[in-house]
């Protein structure tokens, strides 16, 4: 094979190199453009699946990545100090920006977006752009381990959701057995909870509850499998290891309940008079499905129940187990 036949292919590698170079420019700054946009619309709702909100808000991480590589490609040639300083202005200063305008546009503005920005931006830089090489190995370790750390820190929670997701529907119909330590995660707003090993209905463990002396004082179920169809009754275990009684109140609400400003009327409510012990409470589906003054309660889109009490006089402890629907 002659010098020229080597020099002819050699050529037409480069071409096709810098062609698919170019058309990768391209899909990357689609993406980008996509990224922005979705930065400010879409999204999703209170009761989309709770990993899918997590991963969501993941977002800034990998749209800054994205945006800071490109950016140090488009202003190439620049030394990688040079490069560091105007990512960090502009991690920092769009981050500011976008999460101003989410705050005005009804969406929710958090300083931990702000942080997720500058990570992800520092990260495009230190870890793909080109400008990368032109520092020293030990430099560059410097800056790229910490972080790495931060970036596995950030999405250690996404992956905690995931597997209880994961667990939750491999679990139903058994809503909560606190038998594994992210199954607390799926209760909240409000009072102080804790998974308990020294108190249970079923296995090894249930859910402490540190009920306070507030006007309502309990924790609601939040993420969970939302289709109760074909079953006809929701069953929970409930102990009181007090000698007083306490009154315990129950709801249930379905997604269409914000329409209708969460009105009292427009779900279900009762309450039990939970003794000392363990306390069997059954609530039929039927009687939950009519509850709503004006509608039928949508079975298949539950979004939600509640346990709490009423001002308390002390602070009290209840254990709770085995939240479960029959069939």
């Amino acid at each position: 094979m002659s010098l020229f036949t080597l020099s002819v292919d050699f050529s037409y590698i480069l071409r096709k190199m810098k062609l698919l170079h170019r058309k990768r420019q391209y899909l990357l700054s689609l993406l980008a453009l996509l990224a922005a946009v979705f930065l400010f619309v879409g999204g999703p709702g209170p009761d989309s699946l709770r990993s899918f909100r997590f991963i969501w808000g993941m977002g800034h991480l990998f749209c800054f990545a994205l945006w800071a590589y490109l950016y140090v490609c488009w202003r190439t040639p620049l030394s990688f100090k040079r490069s560091l300083l105007e990512i960090f202005l502009f991690a920092t200063l769009f981050g500011a920006l976008s999460e101003l305008i989410q705050s005005q546009i009804g969406r929710e503005a958090a300083w931990s977006d702000l942080g997720n920005d500058i990570v992800g931006a520092l990260a495009g830089l230190c870890f793909f752009a080109e400008s990368r090489k032109t520092i020293a190995k030990w430099q560059l370790k410097a800056l790229q381990i910490p972080l790495l750390l931060l970036v596995l820190w950030i999405l250690l929670p996404v992956g905690k959701v995931i597997v209880d997701d994961l667990i939750s529907w491999r679990q139903f119909p058994l809503l909560s057995g606190f038998e594994t330590p992210l199954e607390k995660t799926r209760w909240g707003t409000g009072a102080r909870h804790e998974i308990s090993q020294s108190v249970a209905f079923s296995g090894r463990s249930s859910l402490r509850i540190k009920l306070t002396t507030q006007r309502y004082s309990g924790l609601g179920l939040k993420d969970f499998p939302h289709d109760w169809r074909g079953y006809r009754t929701i069953s929970l275990q409930v102990f009181n290891p007090d000698e007083e009684k306490l009154t315990l109140h129950f709801r249930i609400h379905d997604q269409q309940h914000r329409q209708y400003q969460n009105a009292y009327s427009d779900r279900f409510n009762t309450s039990f008079a939970i003794n000392p012990g363990w306390n069997h409470l059954q609530v039929p589906l039927e009687t939950v499905a009519h509850a709503p003054k004006d509608r039928l309660m949508d079975m298949g889109h539950i979004a939600g129940m509640g346990l709490f009490v009423g001002k308390l006089s002390r602070p009290r402890t209840i254990y709770l187990d085995e939240v479960r629907l029959l069939p």
